[in-house]
């Protein structure tokens, strides 16, 4: 007798994608627009690097890295006269959200990377299901959601880390997004991000995963803002963003959601061939 149950399913059952880099805000640049926006009105000037380093963590525990990183805390006590504490972090955390809000509601934060839609339609043609995690709380998500919803990105849930109490690298967010999808094990998901905590996520829940460089965090710039650096300085930006992430030991590595099919396809092959990840 067929077994007709969703996990009879022999190779990838679902993709648990990051959200900005990979598949919106090509360069992950809204929440670094917000960071920086944050620190500002408290007399803190912080670069964009300086505010993408944690990325990819809950947006809390990315806040409290930045003020307790030592650079930026000194210039927070002489700014402030007060060094950071978790009460602050608190105080500086209910401003947060309505910059984030404002930051990637708005084109180009919110525009699709190229590649998404047509990748999840084959997806979706193939019966592999598809959801989000992120760092983002869920009242930074709605406007979000409709936008990438209208652009034609529809995943089957989106995942925050208010929803599970605790955000990457900890597996949480993929648990929950499994149960909720109603599948395992967590060797037959994918995971598709960005950065570090990204690949840790995989890693910890079980998960394959998949890093993505030339929309990423790890190089920051937008496309056009990529394409139009000299070759040598674009492919020096691509391969240092592309070491950075080798050493968190992804599985694959590629340069957008574009060229994921094919990883899809060997994953799958792998798994009917017994690996796991």
């Amino acid at each position: 007798m067929t077994n007709s149950s969703p996990n009879a399913k022999n190779g990838v059952r679902a993709v648990i994608f990051d959200v900005s880099g990979t598949v919106l805000d090509y360069g992950s640049r809204g929440p670094v627009v917000a960071f920086v926006e944050l620190f500002a009105r408290h007399g803190v000037t912080v670069s964009e690097e300086e505010a993408r380093r944690p990325m990819g963590a809950h947006k809390k525990d990315h806040l409290w890295a930045m003020l307790t990183e030592p650079s930026i805390c000194g210039r927070w006590t002489k700014a402030t006269g007060q060094q950071p504490t978790r009460g602050m972090l608190d105080q500086l955390y209910n401003e947060f959200p309505v910059m984030m809000k404002q930051a990637v509601e708005k084109p180009p934060h919110c525009d699709l990377i190229p590649g998404v839609v047509e990748v999840t339609q084959q997806l979706r043609s193939r019966g592999i299901r598809f959801a989000n995690t992120t760092g983002f709380d869920a009242g930074m998500m709605d406007g979000l959601k409709r936008n990438a919803v209208a652009a034609g990105y529809s995943p089957d849930l989106w995942v925050t880390p208010d929803l599970v109490g605790e955000g990457r690298p900890s597996p949480w967010m993929a648990f929950y997004a499994a149960r909720q999808l109603g599948l395992y094990p967590m060797s037959s998901f994918v995971k598709v991000g960005d950065t570090i905590v990204d690949v840790e996520e995989g890693h910890n829940a079980g998960m394959w995963t998949v890093s993505i460089v030339r929309s990423g965090n790890e190089v920051g710039l937008s496309q056009k803002q990529l394409e139009a650096l000299p070759p040598m300085e674009r492919d020096r930006l691509l391969t240092a963003a592309r070491q950075r992430l080798e050493a968190a030991h992804p599985h694959y590595i590629i340069d957008t959601v574009a060229g994921l099919m094919p990883v899809i396809e060997e994953i799958s092959s792998r798994i009917g061939c017994g690996e796991r990840p």
